[in-house]
């Protein structure tokens, strides 16, 4: 009997995010919703890209849309499984099938993110009810040292659109993960307020800090 595989630590604090945004931003249980999700594909691809390869190698996937009212009606791991689906869907054939359509575009700025095309003072209002969640969690950031010491701290220099997220290590070498994230000023309290309220009602894999 093939055995399923438990949701890595990234899929249960992904999905954790996902209902509390849904919480904060307080829309109706039929609001649809839907995360981004950025995979890394140097070891999905085969024969994998090789080792030492410079730059990026990412691909987004998005969950399947769900409701509100479903998110915040079901348990925890009804997200993260969404959010399992999405990342596990990226395989070698998906991912080749995805870049030649890529090639056999004449024009790829339709594919690309209107915020970099327009500028950010033009570009659409993004995100609600949405978020991307990017995973930096096994980068080893704390561990470079170029000659002045570890850094103190690492993070992204600008969330650009509404509902952006990094979950990242943290600084302290303890396991624990910060999250970066970007939510319009009115549900930023709420978030947090969930984020830790909904964590400590059941056991909880790993910990983090807003």
């Amino acid at each position: 009997m093939l055995m399923k595989r438990p949701h890595t630590r990234y899929e249960a604090i992904a999905g954790h995010m996902w209902r509390c945004a849904c919480k904060a931003r307080s829309g109706n249980d039929h609001q649809p919703t839907r995360v981004s999700v950025g995979v890394d594909i140097r070891n999905r691809l085969k024969p994998p890209l090789p080792r030492g390869y410079f730059g990026n190698a990412r691909l987004d996937t998005v969950t399947s849309t769900c409701l509100y009212g479903d998110l915040l009606s079901k348990p925890l791991c009804f997200a993260a499984a969404k959010v399992k689906e999405a990342t596990e869907r990226m395989t070698n054939e998906y991912i080749r099938s995805a870049l030649d359509f890529i090639r056999s575009q004449e024009d790829v700025s339709p594919l690309r993110n209107n915020i970099h095309i327009r500028g950010y003072s033009e570009a659409p209002f993004l995100g609600n009810p949405n978020l991307s969640i990017g995973s930096w969690i096994n980068l080893q950031f704390y561990a470079a040292d170029f000659g002045w010491g570890k850094p103190t701290y690492v993070g992204p220099g600008l969330l650009k659109i509404d509902g952006k997220s990094f979950i990242m290590p943290s600084p302290e070498d303890d396991g624990s993960l910060i999250i970066a994230l970007r939510l319009q000023t009115e549900y930023m309290d709420a978030f947090k307020k969930y984020f830790y309220q909904d964590m400590s009602k059941k056991p909880f894999l790993g910990s983090a800090k807003l």
